[in-house]
């Protein structure tokens, strides 16, 4: 075989591995584009405000974009990544203050001994709680955070997140935010979160407890709304909640207590407060689905009932309120549905006759 002939099958021989490796890189790893487009038209009836009525975006689902992915880094060891993107579909705006990957941008790590996540993500408890309402923790006033705060969404920065793996039907999530805002090093002036989250799910039902606790930094805008509102004691809350399938019902229910506030910065249900220092809210949910054919009957009844205690005691601000929810989701696909629900609120903590109602109908396609 002359030099030119040996130097050519090296060649190939150096191709063809290397076609190897990529095709097994390609087979290991992998990245994926997905999101939402949620669109509906929606009013709210107040008897402060009337009535009107508008395009909505996000009332089941928040309308969204992302990418994930996740690399096989051997031995059961497997690098992950989500950057998620939220947007108004009807104004084909940014939202979460135009960040570019507002709902999430984190990095981590997991194998047979759990999973470890680095960056901006939804804490333990907000992310363990939307499967325990039979309306997901969505679906404007008549999801349960309306009256059970923790259920909303809460997002931070600069967070390091660890989950268990599950064991017998248990496992266990715990989290911490260095900077709850994107404050920079941890320092007196920033804000910090932590959460936590034990879940227990067997074929026929479902339990969890959750913890969450915020602590304002000196300076900052949440700090100074608690002064303002007569202390300056941290929030946190606690949530107990459960779900039982009796197919084609989902029985749920739940109960929280918030102490002295809101942990998400500035969230509020109407009719309520943001803060409240030395002073206790307990919240109370049930709820159901029922599965028929390929649609799905929604009910709840919410109580957010304030202890005579603290700030809200001293403003006479201590009247329960309640909320009736009733919907309806029909499957056109497995990617795409129709929707329609309605939310009366009767009573609000300082106005035991204050009263809303707020309704949408509208349509959901995920991809």
């Amino acid at each position: 075989m002359t030099l030119i002939s040996r130097a050519a099958a090296g060649f190939v021989a150096v191709w063809a591995a290397c076609m190897a490796c990529a095709v097994q890189a390609q087979s290991t790893s992998s990245v994926t584009l997905y999101g939402v487009v949620d669109l509906s038209v929606g009013g709210i009836s107040s008897q402060n405000d009337g009535t009107s009525l508008k395009m909505l975006s996000g009332v089941q689902s928040g309308s969204r974009w992302g990418l994930r992915g996740s690399e096989d880094l051997g031995g059961g060891t497997r690098a992950n990544f989500v950057l998620e993107s939220g947007f108004l579909a009807n104004e084909g705006r940014s939202a979460q203050g135009s960040r570019l990957f507002g709902r999430a941008a984190w990095l981590g790590l997991s194998g047979d001994w759990g999973e470890w996540r680095l960056g901006r993500q939804t804490s333990a408890s907000s992310l363990t709680l939307a499967d325990f309402d039979a309306f997901l923790g969505s679906y404007l006033i008549t999801g349960a955070q309306t009256t059970l705060l923790p259920y909303n969404a809460n997002r931070s920065d600069n967070t390091v997140a660890y989950w268990t793996p599950t064991i017998g039907g248990l496992r266990a999530g715990v989290d911490y935010s260095f900077s709850y805002d994107g404050q920079g090093y941890r320092t007196p002036a920033s804000s910090k979160l932590m959460s936590g989250a034990l879940v227990y799910d067997r074929d026929a039902f479902a339990l969890t407890a959750t913890y969450e606790g915020a602590h304002w930094g000196q300076g900052t805008t949440q700090e100074a709304a608690m002064r303002a509102a007569g202390g300056d004691e941290q929030p946190y809350a606690a949530t107990l909640a459960g779900k039982w399938r009796l197919n084609p019902i989902t029985l749920h229910a739940a109960w929280s207590m918030m102490r002295n506030g809101s942990t998400i910065p500035g969230v509020i249900s109407p009719g309520q407060r943001a803060y409240f220092p030395g002073s206790t809210v307990d919240g109370a949910m049930v709820g159901a689905a029922w599965r028929i054919g390929a649609g799905t009957v929604l009910a709840s009844w919410q109580a957010s009932m304030p202890r005579s205690s603290g700030a809200l005691a001293r403003d006479d601000a201590t009247h329960s309120q309640q909320v009736y929810s009733i919907g309806y989701g029909y499957d056109l696909t497995k990617r795409t549905n129709l929707y329609a629900i309605y939310g009366y609120v009767n009573g609000a903590w300082h106005d035991a006759d204050w009263h809303e109602s707020q309704y949408a109908a509208g349509i959901r396609h995920r991809f």
